[in-house]
């Protein structure tokens, strides 16, 4: 369908969470790439960690851009420890790796104290910053943020016994659009590649398990939130686009709406459609999308891409083709909670276990 006349009214709906800093590389070779066999340098942890022995490390460049680095806390262990990674929302447009150093939501998620759990556990805990979409004139689109998280695993796993981390026990996490991308790089294929000259690429991309609070299902909102997602409120892609202004565009890194008529954006949103992706050799996942109240997606800010009925989509596509699922989704009204009443803690500390 053809956007280059529909009135663009609202500012970008797929903002996704908070935040914006920018921190230096301190790990940079003197030709700006990155040396994957820097010296860590440990220092104290931005929160209390109440008596656990670990150590943190903050600031870690995995890439030469300027928001390429990771924090990580390290439980001290004899033998090599799982990992979970963390990935911030904000639209791909916001949001930095401190998001975690404090509670938030209210109270509702607590990190700290959930990062102590996991590390009372001998887990280790990763929080990435990525490349965020430009104000204006972005030309890649939201691959080049999910791109840098996909790096960002692979550079830990390839300096995993730097890190003391057992490379097959690692575990993505996120909100909003970090959960998003969660979800893109764990329901992809393989994203190795062999034959690179860069290391760290010819890393394995598949984890262990996926942790996805206020997330989109898809990525490819013409055909999956009109004809999946929100079907129950008979919602059309003229609504969607009156909606999203200049998010569309941004979204696919587009200069213009005739762009998105050209096959290649039909290819690019058929790469984000992590409903698509989804299959039976998958790993399981904690879905969370409870928040917001089930109501019309643009009744009021965020709904639309946090609504309830993105979580119940993915469970939908993972029941379908058995992939393990630990789903809540709905406020006013609660549709569905799993009965185990599994934490996302507890579901980490479950998986990395086994």
């Amino acid at each position: 369908m053809n956007i280059h006349h529909q009135t663009l009214v609202r500012s970008c709906v797929i903002v996704l969470l908070l935040g914006c800093l920018n921190s230096s590389c301190a790990n940079r070779n003197t030709n700006g790439s990155v040396d994957p066999n820097s010296t860590i340098v440990y220092s104290n942890s931005p929160f209390d960690l109440q008596g656990i022995n670990a150590k943190f490390a903050k600031d870690i460049g995995y890439d030469s851009k300027d928001r390429t680095q990771f924090d990580i806390w390290l439980p001290t262990s004899t033998a090599p420890t799982g990992l979970v990674i963390y990935v911030h929302g904000g639209g791909f447009t916001s949001g930095d790796k401190n998001y975690v150093y404090s509670v938030q939501q209210g109270g509702a998620w607590d990190f700290p104290s959930d990062i102590r759990f996991l590390l009372q556990n001998n887990i280790a805990f990763a929080t990435v910053r990525y490349t965020l979409l430009s104000p204006t004139g972005e030309r890649e689109g939201i691959k080049k943020s999910m791109s840098d998280v996909k790096r960002a695993l692979q550079y830990i796993r390839y300096r995993a016994s730097d890190f003391n981390i057992n490379k097959n026990k690692i575990i993505l996490a996120g909100n909003s659009a970090g959960a998003g991308t969660s979800l893109w790089i764990a329901l992809n294929k393989e994203l190795a590649d062999p034959q690179n000259s860069d290391p760290v690429l010819k890393e394995s991309t598949r984890v262990s398990a996926v942790v996805a609070r206020e997330t989109q299902s898809s990525y490819n909102l013409e055909d999956r939130w009109v004809n999946n997602v929100f079907t129950d409120y008979r919602l059309t892609w003229s609504e969607i686009v009156a909606n999203e202004a200049g998010a569309i565009l941004k979204l696919y890194g587009l200069s213009s709406n005739a762009q998105y008529e050209l096959p290649t954006t039909d290819a690019y949103r058929e790469e984000v459609d992590m409903l698509s992706l989804l299959s039976a050799d998958d790993p399981p996942l904690w879905i969370n999308n409870t928040l917001r109240d089930v109501v019309h997606p643009y009744s009021a800010p965020d709904v639309a891409s946090h609504h309830a009925f993105h979580a119940r989509e993915l469970k939908k596509k993972a029941d379908a083709v058995g992939v393990e699922n630990i789903t809540y989704y709905g406020r006013n009204p609660v549709i569905f909670s799993h009965p185990s009443n599994e934490s996302w803690i507890q579901f980490c500390k479950r998986k990395i276990s086994q």
